[in-house]
């Protein structure tokens, strides 16, 4: 799809939106996204499975919209057979563009850990009829996912790192149950906003689950590390859960979520080079 196809498109269901500048502004494996009129995002899935994704995000919009503590795309253009959406631009950048000239991460920390407590904490009164997406990986499944993206992208590894990374891959350990709730499931620096010090928003909810809780930290040490994980679960308000397990867990699929976030680096480099920086803290 281009900006020609995507402006057609939105014409033909939103007649009455002039339509003065449109420019693609992202491609991502799900979703194509264009910038109208320097302030709406409009954003239209590639595929059915990334189709019924948006159906979900669709479904949860009312729900997100009541518990989140900080902003959110906000649905306004919403065709009837729902194949994109369009809302009002969250402001910010995304962190992964200033991670590394960022500094307030204390202030990050609490605000991303009361985000995503608040996120865990929704009852599931609110959320039994919305057909969510459940995720409920053992940990052989989550490293039966990722080491093919392992042998895929071990060329481009340091050496220095392969004993330790085929190590943690024929490890073992014991499952632990925990309960599901609902995460944000792709929490990456790419998804949340930043304007100046400060966090602004989070985007990109296509990949929402009901699943553990740890999801939602595992991003944050593939990204950043175990120093600013330990910030965000110092600003986690969920007094009743373990949140030493929460940081075992999170490191765990942190480790294993890495090397897909290095295959995606084969076609965008700012990925590939987020993935190399995060092996030096990881093996």
């Amino acid at each position: 799809m281009d900006e020609v196809t995507a402006q057609t498109l939105i014409s033909k269901y939103f007649p009455d939106l002039k339509i003065i500048t449109i420019r693609k502004i992202g491609e991502g494996t799900g979703n194509k996204a264009f910038e109208v009129n320097s302030g709406l995002i409009f954003r239209f899935p590639k595929a059915a499975a990334n189709r019924l994704q948006l159906e979900q995000e669709i479904r949860l919009q009312k729900v997100l919209l009541k518990h989140t503590t900080l902003p959110i795309p906000e649905f306004t253009f919403i065709p009837p057979d729902h194949s994109f959406v369009g809302y009002q631009k969250v402001k910010g950048v995304p962190l992964i563009e200033t991670s590394e000239s960022f500094s307030d991460w204390d202030s990050f920390g609490r605000e991303i850990g009361r985000f995503i407590s608040h996120l865990h904490s929704i009852p599931t009164t609110e959320l039994s009829e919305l057909k969510l997406k459940i995720e409920n990986k053992t940990n052989q499944e989550w490293q039966g996912h990722s080491y093919p993206f392992y042998e895929k992208t071990k060329y481009l590894i340091p050496e220095r790192f392969y004993s330790k990374i085929e190590g943690f891959f024929k490890t073992t350990s014991l499952d632990y149950q925990t309960e599901l709730v609902l995460c944000h499931n792709d929490l990456g620096i790419e998804h949340i906003l930043v304007e100046g010090n400060k966090v602004s928003g989070v985007i990109d909810w296509g990949g929402v689950a009901l699943t553990d809780p740890a999801a939602d930290c595992a991003r944050i040490y593939r990204d950043v590390g175990e120093e600013i994980l330990n910030k965000v679960l110092i600003g986690y308000l969920r007094t009743e859960v373990d949140i030493s397990a929460i940081r075992e867990r999170a490191i765990f699929m942190g480790k294993c979520l890495v090397f897909e976030d290095l295959f995606c680096g084969l076609r965008d480099e700012v990925y590939l080079k987020k993935a190399l920086r995060a092996m030096e803290w990881m093996f």
